[in-house]
């Protein structure tokens, strides 16, 4: 499975309210990293990047937009949509190798 259908696969998960099944495709070893304000924050290994995902306010979607297919890296304009919080627009990158999740780059647009 190439990157763009992993990632099609993760976000109807995500979508639909199956974290779990969102999480399984993420490699082990994946790492994330999230841009806040003027700090970045790393996390590494599926139960910490995982749990971000499961931990996540109830109602979560994140719905890409425009999307770059660059071979194993998918790239998209992401809306963030939470229940009680205003929208938000993230600058995504996710790496993908052998259907697996192994990186992710999540920053403010």
């Amino acid at each position: 499975m190439g990157a763009v259908d992993t990632m099609e696969v993760f976000f109807e998960k995500l979508n639909g309210g199956d974290r779990e099944g969102a999480v399984a495709l993420m490699d082990e070893q994946t790492e994330m990293r999230v841009h806040v304000g003027d700090s970045v924050q790393t996390l590494r290994g599926v139960d910490r990047v995982g749990g971000w995902f499961l931990r996540g306010d109830k109602g979560l979607r994140m719905i890409p937009g425009e999307v770059r297919d660059l071979g194993n890296t998918y790239q998209a304009d992401i809306l963030v949509v939470r229940p009680g919080a205003p929208s938000q627009h993230l600058d995504a990158s996710f790496r993908v190798e052998a259907g697996r999740i192994t990186a992710i780059n999540l920053a403010p647009r």
